[in-house]
Protein backbone atom coordinates (compact mmCIF):
# COMPACT_ATOMS: atom_id res chain seq x y z
CA UNK A 1 0.00 0.00 0.00
CA UNK A 2 1.00 3.60 -1.16
CA UNK A 3 1.35 6.07 2.24
CA UNK A 4 -1.24 8.67 2.62
CA UNK A 5 0.11 11.75 2.67
CA UNK A 6 -0.90 14.69 4.50
CA UNK A 7 0.02 18.23 6.01
CA UNK A 8 -2.11 18.83 8.85
CA UNK A 9 -0.65 21.77 10.34
CA UNK A 10 -1.20 25.34 8.49
CA UNK A 11 -0.38 29.36 9.02
CA UNK A 12 -4.26 29.41 9.91
CA UNK A 13 -5.16 32.07 7.24
CA UNK A 14 -7.96 32.87 5.09
CA UNK A 15 -7.51 31.32 1.60
CA UNK A 16 -9.95 33.04 -1.30
CA UNK A 17 -10.01 31.42 -4.50
CA UNK A 18 -10.66 33.74 -7.37
CA UNK A 19 -12.05 31.26 -9.89
CA UNK A 20 -14.46 31.74 -13.09
CA UNK A 21 -13.45 30.48 -16.81
CA UNK A 22 -10.96 32.64 -18.77
CA UNK A 23 -12.09 36.16 -19.54
CA UNK A 24 -14.98 36.55 -17.39
CA UNK A 25 -13.31 39.54 -15.20
CA UNK A 26 -10.88 37.64 -12.62
CA UNK A 27 -8.26 39.97 -12.67
CA UNK A 28 -10.62 42.80 -11.78
CA UNK A 29 -12.35 41.27 -8.60
CA UNK A 30 -8.44 40.22 -7.75
CA UNK A 31 -7.48 43.67 -8.00
CA UNK A 32 -10.18 45.17 -6.11
CA UNK A 33 -9.92 42.48 -3.61
CA UNK A 34 -6.35 43.82 -2.82
CA UNK A 35 -7.65 47.05 -1.61
CA UNK A 36 -9.57 45.61 1.29
CA UNK A 37 -7.58 45.47 4.75
CA UNK A 38 -5.39 42.54 4.36
CA UNK A 39 -5.38 41.07 1.41
CA UNK A 40 -2.61 39.81 -0.26
CA UNK A 41 -2.52 40.86 -4.09
CA UNK A 42 -3.51 38.66 -6.03
CA UNK A 43 -1.69 35.79 -7.37
CA UNK A 44 -1.67 33.57 -10.51
CA UNK A 45 0.30 30.05 -9.06
CA UNK A 46 -0.44 27.42 -11.57
CA UNK A 47 0.01 24.46 -8.98
CA UNK A 48 -3.09 25.00 -7.57
CA UNK A 49 -4.98 24.78 -10.82
CA UNK A 50 -2.39 22.00 -11.79
CA UNK A 51 -3.24 20.04 -8.68
CA UNK A 52 -6.85 19.86 -9.19
CA UNK A 53 -7.05 19.35 -12.71
CA UNK A 54 -4.77 16.49 -12.48
CA UNK A 55 -6.63 14.98 -9.52
CA UNK A 56 -10.28 15.78 -12.09
CA UNK A 57 -8.26 13.79 -14.78
CA UNK A 58 -7.67 10.63 -12.71
CA UNK A 59 -3.83 11.27 -12.50
CA UNK A 60 -3.25 11.84 -8.86
CA UNK A 61 -4.56 10.35 -5.53
CA UNK A 62 -7.00 12.87 -3.85
CA UNK A 63 -4.22 13.46 -0.81
CA UNK A 64 -1.69 13.79 -3.41
CA UNK A 65 -4.03 16.92 -4.33
CA UNK A 66 -5.13 18.39 -1.38
CA UNK A 67 -1.43 18.20 0.09
CA UNK A 68 -0.22 20.16 -2.82
CA UNK A 69 -2.97 22.62 -2.13
CA UNK A 70 -2.06 22.85 1.27
CA UNK A 71 1.71 23.33 1.01
CA UNK A 72 1.08 25.95 -2.16
CA UNK A 73 -1.34 28.22 0.17
CA UNK A 74 1.03 28.65 2.85
CA UNK A 75 4.47 27.69 0.34
CA UNK A 76 3.43 31.01 -1.54
CA UNK A 77 2.46 33.45 1.17
CA UNK A 78 5.84 32.41 3.11
CA UNK A 79 7.75 33.49 -0.10
CA UNK A 80 5.66 36.90 -0.66
CA UNK A 81 6.13 37.74 2.75
CA UNK A 82 9.94 37.02 2.58
CA UNK A 83 9.41 39.03 -0.95
CA UNK A 84 10.35 36.05 -3.30
CA UNK A 85 8.06 35.45 -6.75
CA UNK A 86 6.78 38.66 -6.03
CA UNK A 87 5.25 39.99 -9.97
CA UNK A 88 6.76 43.60 -10.36
CA UNK A 89 6.30 43.52 -13.96
CA UNK A 90 4.23 46.38 -14.10
CA UNK A 91 1.43 45.55 -17.72
CA UNK A 92 0.42 42.50 -15.22
CA UNK A 93 -2.74 42.86 -13.99
CA UNK A 94 -1.40 40.82 -10.56
CA UNK A 95 1.73 42.92 -10.63
CA UNK A 96 2.59 44.92 -7.27
CA UNK A 97 2.20 47.91 -8.81
CA UNK A 98 -1.76 47.67 -9.07
CA UNK A 99 -2.01 47.07 -5.74
CA UNK A 100 -2.71 50.04 -3.56
CA UNK A 101 0.62 50.28 -1.77
CA UNK A 102 3.47 48.49 -3.80
CA UNK A 103 6.12 49.74 -1.60
CA UNK A 104 5.15 47.21 1.09
CA UNK A 105 6.22 44.68 -1.22
CA UNK A 106 9.60 46.10 -1.87
CA UNK A 107 10.00 46.64 1.87
CA UNK A 108 9.57 42.30 2.15
CA UNK A 109 12.80 42.49 0.34
CA UNK A 110 14.60 43.51 3.17
CA UNK A 111 13.51 41.05 5.73
CA UNK A 112 16.37 38.33 6.37
CA UNK A 113 15.01 35.15 8.02
CA UNK A 114 11.91 32.98 7.91
CA UNK A 115 11.69 33.42 11.61
CA UNK A 116 10.64 37.50 11.18
CA UNK A 117 8.35 36.27 8.03
CA UNK A 118 6.44 33.74 10.24
CA UNK A 119 6.36 36.70 13.14
CA UNK A 120 4.53 39.18 10.50
CA UNK A 121 2.33 37.07 9.24
CA UNK A 122 1.23 35.74 12.92
CA UNK A 123 0.84 39.74 13.55
CA UNK A 124 -0.80 40.94 10.53
CA UNK A 125 -2.97 38.18 9.74
CA UNK A 126 -2.99 38.16 6.04
CA UNK A 127 -5.53 37.03 3.75
CA UNK A 128 -4.11 35.09 0.91
CA UNK A 129 -5.79 34.79 -2.75
CA UNK A 130 -5.19 33.29 -5.73
CA UNK A 131 -6.77 32.78 -9.52
CA UNK A 132 -7.70 29.56 -10.82
CA UNK A 133 -9.61 29.05 -13.58
CA UNK A 134 -12.70 26.98 -14.12
CA UNK A 135 -12.39 25.09 -11.30
CA UNK A 136 -15.22 25.41 -9.41
CA UNK A 137 -16.00 21.55 -10.66
CA UNK A 138 -13.44 21.13 -8.27
CA UNK A 139 -15.29 23.12 -4.89
CA UNK A 140 -15.03 20.16 -3.02
CA UNK A 141 -11.33 19.77 -3.74
CA UNK A 142 -10.69 23.07 -2.28
CA UNK A 143 -13.07 22.81 0.43
CA UNK A 144 -11.78 19.65 1.88
CA UNK A 145 -7.92 21.27 1.40
CA UNK A 146 -9.11 24.32 3.96
CA UNK A 147 -12.24 23.78 5.32
CA UNK A 148 -13.86 26.63 7.07
CA UNK A 149 -10.67 28.81 5.83
CA UNK A 150 -11.80 29.10 2.33
CA UNK A 151 -13.88 31.44 0.31
CA UNK A 152 -14.35 31.01 -3.21
CA UNK A 153 -15.35 34.17 -5.35
CA UNK A 154 -16.85 32.95 -8.54
CA UNK A 155 -17.32 35.21 -11.60
CA UNK A 156 -19.85 34.77 -14.30
CA UNK A 157 -20.05 36.79 -17.12
CA UNK A 158 -22.48 36.39 -20.22
CA UNK A 159 -21.74 33.55 -22.62
CA UNK A 160 -21.52 36.16 -25.78
CA UNK A 161 -18.79 38.37 -24.22
CA UNK A 162 -16.65 35.28 -23.37
CA UNK A 163 -17.34 33.49 -26.78
CA UNK A 164 -16.12 36.64 -28.52
CA UNK A 165 -13.35 37.05 -25.70
CA UNK A 166 -11.91 33.32 -26.50
CA UNK A 167 -12.36 33.91 -30.15
CA UNK A 168 -9.99 37.21 -30.33
CA UNK A 169 -7.53 34.94 -28.04
CA UNK A 170 -7.66 32.73 -30.70
CA UNK A 171 -8.47 29.65 -28.06
CA UNK A 172 -10.14 27.63 -30.75
CA UNK A 173 -6.52 27.04 -32.28
CA UNK A 174 -4.19 27.75 -29.58
CA UNK A 175 -4.64 24.68 -27.42
CA UNK A 176 -1.55 21.77 -28.79
CA UNK A 177 -0.40 24.50 -31.36
CA UNK A 178 0.53 27.49 -29.56
CA UNK A 179 3.68 26.92 -27.15
CA UNK A 180 2.42 30.29 -24.86
CA UNK A 181 -0.98 27.85 -24.37
CA UNK A 182 -0.14 26.12 -20.85
CA UNK A 183 -3.18 24.60 -20.28
CA UNK A 184 -3.30 20.78 -19.68
CA UNK A 185 -3.74 18.83 -22.82
CA UNK A 186 -4.24 14.99 -23.56
CA UNK A 187 -2.92 13.03 -26.54
CA UNK A 188 -5.98 11.63 -29.11
CA UNK A 189 -4.71 10.59 -32.88
CA UNK A 190 -1.39 12.08 -32.33
CA UNK A 191 -3.02 15.59 -31.68
CA UNK A 192 -2.83 17.57 -28.28
CA UNK A 193 -6.44 18.56 -27.21
CA UNK A 194 -7.18 20.53 -24.54
CA UNK A 195 -8.64 18.17 -21.64
CA UNK A 196 -11.82 19.59 -22.08
CA UNK A 197 -12.64 17.51 -25.22
CA UNK A 198 -12.36 14.14 -23.35
CA UNK A 199 -15.44 12.25 -24.75
CA UNK A 200 -15.81 14.26 -27.72
CA UNK A 201 -12.30 14.49 -29.45
CA UNK A 202 -13.82 14.11 -33.11
CA UNK A 203 -16.08 16.50 -32.88
CA UNK A 204 -13.73 18.74 -31.62
CA UNK A 205 -11.24 17.93 -34.71
CA UNK A 206 -13.69 18.43 -37.48
CA UNK A 207 -15.23 21.52 -35.79
CA UNK A 208 -14.59 25.12 -36.65
CA UNK A 209 -12.33 27.05 -33.96
CA UNK A 210 -15.71 29.19 -33.33
CA UNK A 211 -17.74 25.84 -32.68
CA UNK A 212 -14.91 24.05 -30.77
CA UNK A 213 -15.08 27.76 -28.31
CA UNK A 214 -19.12 26.77 -28.19
CA UNK A 215 -18.53 23.80 -27.33
CA UNK A 216 -15.74 24.04 -24.92
CA UNK A 217 -17.89 26.89 -22.86
CA UNK A 218 -20.52 25.22 -22.78
CA UNK A 219 -19.22 21.77 -21.48
CA UNK A 220 -17.26 23.97 -18.34
CA UNK A 221 -20.92 26.28 -17.37
CA UNK A 222 -22.51 22.66 -17.53
CA UNK A 223 -19.82 21.01 -14.88
CA UNK A 224 -20.28 24.55 -12.42
CA UNK A 225 -24.07 24.22 -12.69
CA UNK A 226 -23.81 20.38 -11.50
CA UNK A 227 -21.12 21.04 -8.87
CA UNK A 228 -23.12 24.08 -7.73
CA UNK A 229 -26.28 21.92 -7.28
CA UNK A 230 -24.54 19.08 -5.50
CA UNK A 231 -23.00 21.58 -3.18
CA UNK A 232 -24.90 21.57 0.67
CA UNK A 233 -26.54 24.96 2.12
CA UNK A 234 -23.73 24.89 4.17
CA UNK A 235 -20.92 24.82 1.61
CA UNK A 236 -22.52 27.32 -0.60
CA UNK A 237 -21.99 30.18 2.06
CA UNK A 238 -18.12 29.88 1.65
CA UNK A 239 -19.37 30.52 -2.51
CA UNK A 240 -19.54 34.47 -3.55
CA UNK A 241 -20.86 34.49 -7.29
CA UNK A 242 -20.48 38.20 -8.91
CA UNK A 243 -22.07 38.01 -12.18
CA UNK A 244 -19.33 40.70 -14.44
CA UNK A 245 -22.20 43.05 -15.87
CA UNK A 246 -24.01 43.71 -12.68
CA UNK A 247 -20.41 44.52 -10.66
CA UNK A 248 -19.36 46.94 -13.26
CA UNK A 249 -22.07 48.61 -13.84
CA UNK A 250 -23.29 49.13 -9.88
CA UNK A 251 -20.27 47.67 -7.80
CA UNK A 252 -21.20 49.15 -4.48
CA UNK A 253 -23.49 46.32 -3.21
CA UNK A 254 -20.95 43.97 -3.89
CA UNK A 255 -17.64 45.69 -1.89
CA UNK A 256 -19.38 45.51 1.42
CA UNK A 257 -20.74 41.94 0.87
CA UNK A 258 -17.18 40.53 -0.69
CA UNK A 259 -15.50 42.58 2.40
CA UNK A 260 -17.36 40.52 4.92
CA UNK A 261 -17.46 37.47 3.00
CA UNK A 262 -13.45 37.55 3.10
CA UNK A 263 -13.24 38.55 6.61
CA UNK A 264 -11.82 41.97 5.56
CA UNK A 265 -12.82 46.11 5.26
CA UNK A 266 -13.10 48.20 2.22
CA UNK A 267 -9.87 50.35 2.62
CA UNK A 268 -9.53 53.98 1.89
CA UNK A 269 -7.84 52.75 -1.43
CA UNK A 270 -10.69 50.68 -2.87
CA UNK A 271 -12.85 54.12 -4.02
CA UNK A 272 -9.47 54.74 -6.32
CA UNK A 273 -9.08 51.05 -7.24
CA UNK A 274 -12.30 51.31 -8.40
CA UNK A 275 -12.23 53.90 -10.76
CA UNK A 276 -8.55 52.27 -11.95
CA UNK A 277 -10.73 49.81 -12.86
CA UNK A 278 -13.12 51.75 -15.00
CA UNK A 279 -16.22 50.81 -12.24
CA UNK A 280 -18.72 51.84 -12.27
CA UNK A 281 -18.98 51.85 -16.11
CA UNK A 282 -21.82 51.87 -18.51
CA UNK A 283 -22.54 49.17 -20.90
CA UNK A 284 -23.96 48.71 -24.34
CA UNK A 285 -26.83 46.13 -24.59
CA UNK A 286 -26.49 47.14 -28.41
CA UNK A 287 -22.65 46.35 -28.46
CA UNK A 288 -23.56 42.34 -27.20
CA UNK A 289 -26.41 42.34 -29.72
CA UNK A 290 -24.27 42.92 -32.05
CA UNK A 291 -21.40 40.44 -31.37
CA UNK A 292 -24.30 37.33 -31.30
CA UNK A 293 -25.80 38.72 -34.21
CA UNK A 294 -22.30 37.93 -36.26
CA UNK A 295 -21.40 34.55 -33.68
CA UNK A 296 -24.42 33.09 -35.26
CA UNK A 297 -24.38 34.00 -38.52
CA UNK A 298 -21.08 31.67 -38.51
CA UNK A 299 -22.33 29.10 -36.72
CA UNK A 300 -24.87 25.71 -37.28
CA UNK A 301 -28.20 25.72 -36.54
CA UNK A 302 -27.70 23.42 -32.96
CA UNK A 303 -24.67 25.67 -32.10
CA UNK A 304 -27.16 28.34 -32.21
CA UNK A 305 -29.55 26.85 -30.11
CA UNK A 306 -26.74 26.30 -27.71
CA UNK A 307 -25.53 29.76 -27.29
CA UNK A 308 -29.68 30.39 -26.82
CA UNK A 309 -29.60 27.93 -23.33
CA UNK A 310 -26.49 29.06 -22.56
CA UNK A 311 -27.89 32.61 -22.45
CA UNK A 312 -31.20 31.98 -21.09
CA UNK A 313 -29.46 30.15 -18.50
CA UNK A 314 -27.03 32.85 -17.31
CA UNK A 315 -29.48 35.72 -17.34
CA UNK A 316 -31.08 33.43 -14.42
CA UNK A 317 -28.00 33.19 -12.86
CA UNK A 318 -27.23 36.86 -12.94
CA UNK A 319 -30.94 37.45 -11.44
CA UNK A 320 -30.00 34.47 -8.83
CA UNK A 321 -26.63 36.24 -7.35
CA UNK A 322 -27.32 39.95 -8.16
CA UNK A 323 -26.90 41.99 -5.36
Amino acid sequence: DQPALSRQIHLGNTVVIVDGLARTGKGMIGTILSSFARVEIERLEEDFESASTLYQLQKITRDAAITLLRIGADNHLINSFAGRNTNFRFADQSSVWKAPDPWRYFRRILIRDKDSVLEKIKKERPIFQNQTHAQLVNFDLYQEAYGDRLRFVEMIRHPIDVVDAWMRRSFGVRFGEDPLQLSFCVSYKGRDLPYWTVGWEDIYLSATPLERVIRMIELQLNQNQRAYNSLTETLKKQLFVVPFEDFVQRPKPYLHALAQFVGSNVSRHTRGILRRENCPRRLLVSDRDRKQKSLEEQVSKQDRLVLHRLIEEYEALAIKFAR
